[in-house]
């Protein structure tokens, strides 16, 4: 992923963000707030749980509990199982709070969906979902289900090679950054996806995106994904989260990610 320059619609404009102090007042989260409709696809729970987060935060213990879930994660062959989108595209009243976010649809995660449905499939969007939920709960089974899988097999090489320790470690390592960033427990509440604008006028996006993959495997990786796919698909993204005492903020901004489709199924890297 590459930092992009923020947007004009950038999530950060938005009245909701409220930081992520650990001094703010608890408040139920037992039902997303944000959802209009119960859940039909509950997330799977935090790994750490609320003893280790909030002002209990501990950065060690949280990473260690991270790393025993992953560690224990049996990987199947099973097909990621998307969840569902709502028909309805949702545009807040002026008045709202959310109105500079634009028009969303709902997930049946409870995940609110900014997208141009006549740019980005509801499937990519919900692969994406499932990437970044995976987080939260370091549920490394869909992660990699979401991880193309030719790169699932040239990093699992390059970090035994060069680290010393494999893609479950990196997952784990991952995860805590994240959980760290957010005191422990979090939550995906928004996810936002948009066309990446040219970020060299000499060199092609996906180019410039696969040169680092290239140097890092010792081969033309760029080459081996467009064999391998149907189609490769450049984009930015953005994510917001609610931390364990409900407040809402920023997690990733303007961020490039690449998807490769294969068989109809999508898929992305790191």
């Amino acid at each position: 992923m590459r930092k992009l320059g923020l947007t004009a619609l950038t999530l950060a404009a938005a009245a909701a963000v409220q930081g992520f102090s650990g001094c703010a007042k608890k408040k139920d989260i037992s039902m997303p707030t944000y959802a209009e409709t119960a859940v039909q696809t509950p997330t799977s729970a935090p790994a750490g749980g609320a003893e280790l987060s909030g002002d209990s935060y501990n950065a060690d213990e949280y990473y260690t509990k991270i790393q025993e879930k992953v560690n224990s994660t049996a990987v199947d062959s099973e097909p990621l199982e998307l969840g569902l989108v709502g028909n309805e595209l949702i545009t807040p009243d002026e008045s709202d709070q959310e109105a500079e976010l634009g028009a969303y649809k709902i997930s049946s995660s409870g995940v609110k969906l900014y997208y141009d449905d006549t740019v980005f499939s509801d499937e990519l969007m919900l692969t994406l979902e499932k990437y970044f939920l995976s987080f939260p709960s370091a549920d490394y089974n869909t992660y990699q289900k979401c991880i193309f899988p030719s790169y699932i097999d040239e990093m699992e090489e390059f970090l035994t090679r060069e680290y010393d320790y494999d893609l479950k470690t990196s997952f784990s390592k991952r995860c805590s950054t994240l959980a760290s960033n957010m005191n422990g427990d979090y939550r995906i509440t928004r996810i936002k996806l948009e066309t990446a604008p040219i970020y060299d006028e000499t060199k092609d996006n996906l180019e410039n995106y696969f040169q680092s993959l290239d140097d890092v495997f010792g081969k033309d990786y760029y080459e081996q994904v467009k064999s391998e796919s149907d189609e490769v698909i450049d984009a930015s993204f953005y994510v917001m989260g609610e931390d364990s005492y409900g407040n809402e903020g920023i997690i990733v901004s303007a961020y490039e990610i690449v998807f490769a489709v294969k068989d109809g199924k999508y898929y992305t890297f790191g």
